[in-house]
């Protein structure tokens, strides 16, 4: 078996289970009611990191414009150098543990599904990074940079989705085959 799996054997339980859902979820709530309320009042709008269907040059352009060093200040840290390096890679372990819980990860095909949360992780960190670069003001703005950012931005939003449908289906799945079985 190897160490990944080995991993999440043990991050499978319903006790860890229920530990990364709690401090997952801890950790969102804590960004999504404390740090996102702040900077997107400063910014007047979404910040890079919510904006689902990613970002313009132009939109790029105007949050980074519209941070006082205050904003740009929480926006780093706590938001980018803490909060936001723990909650992707909590929220992969816990997909990955459920979607290991729920299908049959002896194929490749499983073994490939079991690893779209952490990239989606990945993305979220390269994502951030990328952030880091246009709110420190220490990269050109131009179409290419931001395009890329927000191609990451999308894709973290997309890879995260589909662990989602993944691991909806396979509860699906495996209440049909309880119900087969009675």
């Amino acid at each position: 078996m190897s160490v990944f799996t080995s991993i999440l054997q043990k991050t499978s339980s319903l006790k860890n289970l229920l530990v990364l859902f709690v401090c997952s979820h801890l950790v969102l709530l804590l960004m999504m009611l404390f740090i996102f309320p702040s900077i997107n009042a400063q910014i007047g709008t979404k910040a890079f990191d919510l904006q689902t269907f990613g970002y313009s040059a132009s939109v790029a352009a105007s949050i980074v414009d519209s941070l006082n060093a205050e904003t740009t200040q929480l926006y780093l840290f706590p938001q980018l150098l803490f909060l936001d390096l723990l909650y992707p890679i909590l929220l992969a372990l816990l997909q990955s543990s459920l979607l290991f819980r729920v299908m049959n990860t002896n194929s490749k095909l499983g073994f490939v599904v079991l690893l779209i949360p952490f990239l989606a992780m990945a993305s979220d960190y390269i994502e951030n990074i990328l952030i880091i670069l246009m709110i420190l003001k220490a990269v050109e703005l131009s179409e290419a940079f931001v395009f890329v950012s927000s191609s990451f931005t999308l894709l973290k939003g997309l890879l995260t989705s589909v662990a989602w449908i993944a691991i909806l289906i396979g509860f699906l799945r495996l209440g049909v085959l309880r119900i087969y079985r009675k």
